[in-house]
C-alpha cells in the first residue's frame, strides 16, 4: 500500500514476484544480508514458515554478505544477533 504523505487514502500495489531460479550463493551481498534479516525476524516471532532457520544459520549468512560495511550497520546486526542467541540459550 502506498499513501501520498499528507494523503488519506492508500492505494494497493501489487507486484508478482518471478523465481529466477538464481541460488543464494548467486545472489548479490545486499540480498543475502537482507536474507539474514528477514530470517532473524522469523525466529524472533517464532514464525509458522521459519522452517529450520538458526541463530547460527543467520550469522553465517549475514557474516559472509557483510561486505564493506562503512556505516558499521551490519556489523551492528550481527552484535544483536549474537546477544540474542546468547539469551535465548540462557532459557
Amino acid at each position: 500500500m502506498t499513501k501520498e504523505p499528507k494523503g488519506t487514502t492508500s492505494e494497493l500495489i501489487k507486484q508478482p514476484v518471478v523465481d529466477r531460479g538464481v541460488s543464494l550463493d548467486d545472489a548479490s551481498n545486499d540480498f543475502k544480508f537482507a536474507a539474514a534479516v528477514a530470517e532473524y525476524g522469523m525466529i524472533l516471532r517464532d514464525s509458522e514458515y521459519k522452517g529450520d532457520a538458526s541463530f547460527n544459520q543467520v550469522l553465517k549468512l549475514a557474516n559472509e554478505s557483510k561486505g564493506l560495511d562503512l556505516e558499521g550497520y551490519r556489523s551492528e546486526f550481527i552484535n544483536m544477533v549474537e546477544s540474542s542467541q546468547k539469551l535465548m540459550e540462557k532459557k
